[in-house]
């Protein structure tokens, strides 16, 4: 008999859905279902039984080391599939229903089942608000949509896992031509695929792909750089229409890295590495299931190492050139930079506001106050430069006493305040026999590290002087807001034990205030130098016969891609068995799907 009278059947499931977000997947999962049985007419609790179970399976895969997990995982859709598709009997006109469905049909690899599904909810014509049978909407406090807007993304969703399915299903057909026929029968259908699909990062770099491949495949003896620049073209178009893709910058990266555009390469990597919302490789990568990792941050982190190792394979390649390939003389015109130069560097980095930083203000600066550094108030516009940390904190607690106690000033050891630095170690300044101003490089026995390996051994790409600004502000009010709450907890007596270790944290939180919040003209003209120069040493290898007369063969191809062809063959004849062994599994939980 049902408990529908004795239960507020949302009320529990929202419970059961919070404590499932809380990482409690297994007590949650068990009351889901509990609820699902107690109250057999609520699509609502089947609903939640079955994306719960769907996520069980997903994690189920992800975690699979051995087959009992497998099994584990083809339980939970199996119960996924059925709970979904009682709640899809109970409430067929619900977009977001038919769309869970949907996905734990992908999930089975019943791909026409689940297309139909998709294709169904697309084809609702009077559904009913997804939030009414969804808990995620609301989940936290009163939904601010509209019935109209989450019905628009309940359907861009279901369009979404459509594309999805049929994007995949395209590229597998044109990955099986290839492993059958080869790349030339296969490159005209990746074609296709890529003009069919023009929001799909992984449709167009199949197309890439594809024609990499065929070059590829041309006779060995030739030369593959003048073919390699179709590919290229494809992919510099791809990597520009989707920004956050990973899986289209590491094949960018790779093929730049192979044609020998270092400058290039690098800047790819750097800018892949510097993503604020890096897409799950495993979404666009060509061939599917090619990044190695068991969750989308595992295999993020695959690719920064892969981005990394790049960067230091540019790197080693330069130095090479640099200590074997170049004379003295050419390597003694890296050691001088006119500030005009370095000046209109800036300006291409910061072409709307190029006043915000000159080079000969800092040098000014520097004749003035013997010092490069200076702090900034990060709580006020003001545009003053406190040329002192003493200064600064005189400022903080007189003009900002409710974010500053003023009783920091009382607490701070005198010998906290740092002192001006007028030094530029290795640089110095003065004319060149054209009476041009430069900035001029000491030799020194690691001269190639010091000016072109930066932390982590990358190019230090360089930045709007207004951006360094407010990073280093927002760096100051955090620590700012560290000392505010050690000050709360300091008591009024401060001759105690407990007071001492407390001021002692305030004075090493001021240090670290002080220290990362600090502006230097220094680092702004090193960071310009060394990416000017960077770029005409990379030109110059680009330049050099030497370098560019080398042919690009099928083996050089390999060293950086891999052997493309080998793998698909292992994995098509891994393929077969599988379907082989799990043909008869397939037809049973397609019947399973048309009993319920």
């Amino acid at each position: 008999m049902g408990k529908s009278g004795a239960v507020n059947v949302r009320k529990v499931a929202r419970e059961v859905l919070m404590q499932d977000n809380e990482g409690q997947h297994a007590a949650a999962l068990q009351r889901a279902d509990a609820l699902a049985v107690d109250h057999p007419t609520s699509a609502l609790a089947h609903r939640l039984a079955g994306v719960l179970h769907l996520a069980a399976a997903v994690r189920a895969r992800r975690d699979a080391a051995a087959s009992a997990e497998q099994d584990m995982a083809d339980a939970h859709l199996n119960s996924a599939r059925s709970s979904l598709s009682t709640a899809k009997r109970l409430v067929p006109h619900c977009v977001d229903i038919a769309t869970a469905l949907g996905d734990a049909l992908t999930q089975s690899s019943l791909h026409h089942e689940a297309e139909v599904e998709y294709g169904r909810a697309l084809a609702i014509s009077a559904p009913i608000d997804p939030a009414k049978h969804n808990l995620a909407y609301g989940l936290y406090g009163p939904e601010p949509t509209s019935m109209d807007q989450r019905l628009m993304w309940a359907r861009a969703r279901a369009q979404r896992a459509l594309d999805l399915l049929r994007i995949a299903a395209e590229v597998d057909h044109v990955l099986n031509i290839f492993r059958r026929d080869g790349a030339h029968a296969a490159r005209p259908h990746a074609k296709r695929v890529a003009e069919r699909f023009p929001g799909s990062a992984r449709a167009q770099l199949l197309e890439a792909y594809m024609d990499l491949q065929f070059f590829r495949g041309l006779e060995a003896a030739s030369d593959k750089r003048a073919c390699l620049r179709r590919p290229l073209a494809s992919v510099d178009r791809a990597a520009q229409s989707f920004p956050n893709s990973t899986a289209i910058a590491a094949f960018h990266a790779k093929l730049l890295f192979l044609l020998g555009e270092y400058d290039a390469a690098e800047r790819e990597c750097s800018r892949a590495l510097d993503l604020k919302i890096p897409h799950d490789p495993e979404e666009d990568c060509i061939p599917p299931g090619s990044i190695s990792g068991a969750d989308p941050s595992a295999r993020l982190v695959s690719l920064s190492g892969l981005f990394r190792e790049l960067v230091v394979k540019i790197l080693g390649l330069a130095e090479d050139y640099w200590n074997n390939s170049m004379t003295a003389e050419r390597r003694s015109d890296f050691m001088s930079v006119r500030l005009e130069t370095l000046q209109e560097e800036y300006n291409k980095v910061d072409p709307s506001s190029p006043a915000t930083f000159t080079v000969s203000a800092a040098l000014s600066f520097l004749k003035e106050h013997k010092s490069w550094r200076f702090w900034v108030c990060p709580l006020c516009d003001d545009s003053m430069k406190h040329r002192d940390t003493a200064s600064l904190l005189d400022h903080l607690c007189s003009k900002h006493k409710k974010e500053v106690f003023p009783r920091l000033k009382s607490i701070l050891d005198p010998k906290d305040v740092l002192e001006g630095d007028g030094s530029f170690g290795g640089v110095t300044f003065g004319q060149d026999s054209d009476q041009h101003d430069i900035m001029r490089f000491k030799m020194r026995n690691d001269i190639f590290k010091w000016m072109f390996c930066g932390p982590n051994k990358r190019i230090v790409a360089p930045k709007p002087f207004a951006e360094m600004r407010e990073e280093k502000c927002k760096t100051g009010i955090k620590f700012l807001g560290i000392i505010k709450k050690k000050l709360t907890t300091l008591p009024t007596d401060t001759s105690s034990t407990k007071s001492a270790m407390i001021i002692f944290e305030i004075q090493e939180e001021w240090l670290t205030f002080v220290e990362r919040s600090v502006l230097d003209y220094r680092q702004v003209i090193l960071t310009l130098a060394r990416s000017l120069l960077w770029r005409e040493l990379t030109k110059c290898m680009a330049q050099d016969p030497k370098v560019s007369a080398q042919k690009i063969s099928a083996a050089d191809i390999d060293a950086v891609f891999g052997n493309a062809t080998e793998d698909h063959v292992t994995t098509s004849i891994e393929e077969e068995q599988t379907k082989e062994k799990d043909h008869k599994s397939a037809d049973e939980l397609k019947a399973e799907l048309h009993q319920v």
